[in-house]
């Protein structure tokens, strides 16, 4: 099987709510018994093996990351083709959150939790020099990568083209020169486009873009690919929601 860690309490516990493969569940000795007995209360019908392990072990499982007592051996999550992940449209609106180059599996966790929250379709990610969906981002998506569909793609800017054909707007985040978000309207479809933390996106797919948008601030500066993010996902669930 081809397995990864999945570890911390509420990534493991919404792994197991969200029905993920998992082989095993190793609970570190002494661990909180009302923690011990949630999970072994959701793993129990499943028929998931649960484990006592010493502390170490689970730090070399969890590859050094704050894993809170528990590590979950699961099947990597799978992924979709953008085809299938363009036709899970939802009614009023419909957003898929494309992630061109974000490095820090920090920050794909958080905007995959973001994503989940205000109700995106899916995301879509480089196949190569970015972020995976590797223990780190499971951890700090805080459960979400379970849950939310994701694309794996060879060439960004041919993916847009081919969501485009669908019927999809694409709108990508810029520093400047862009229009408020609450200005303008991406239509009932809209590929939401985020850059790498350092560079933003490519000069090629920013040449793709239908719209630019932007994050007004009060003075001369940047925020962090997750944080930008958020605020537009947000200000995008507050239009689906009037609609």
């Amino acid at each position: 099987m081809d397995e990864q860690a999945i570890y911390g309490v509420n990534p493991v516990i919404e792994a197991l709510c969200a029905g993920a493969e998992i082989e095993a569940i190793f609970l570190a000795i002494g661990l909180r018994q009302a923690t011990r007995n949630q999970i072994e209360e959701l793993a129990g019908p499943r028929g998931v093996r649960v484990l006592k392990a010493d502390r170490k072990e689970l730090d070399r499982m969890a590859g050094g990351g704050r894993h809170q007592g528990v590590v979950a051996l699961a099947r990597k999550p799978g992924l979709v083709d953008l085809d299938v992940l363009a036709g899970r449209t939802a009614q009023p609106r419909t957003l898929i959150l494309c992630l061109d180059g974000v490095q820090d599996p920090r920050n794909l966790g958080a905007l995959a939790r973001t994503a989940r929250a205000c109700g995106a379709t899916g995301l879509v990610i480089p196949a190569r020099r970015a972020a995976g969906v590797t223990p780190a981002a499971l951890k700090s998506s805080a459960g979400a990568l379970a849950h939310i569909p994701v694309a794996r793609v060879k060439n960004m800017v041919r993916s847009l083209e081919k969501l485009k054909q669908r019927g999809f707007w694409v709108s990508g985040a810029v520093v400047e020169d862009g229009q408020a978000p609450w200005d303008f309207d991406p239509g009932e479809k809209i590929a939401l486009v985020l850059g790498s933390e350092g560079a933003g996106a490519r000069r090629g797919v920013q040449a793709v873009f239908d719209h630019r948008v932007c994050v007004p601030m009060a003075v001369p500066g940047s925020l962090n690919v997750s944080v930008a993010g958020a605020l537009l996902l947000y200000e995008w669930l507050v239009r689906a929601k009037n609609d």
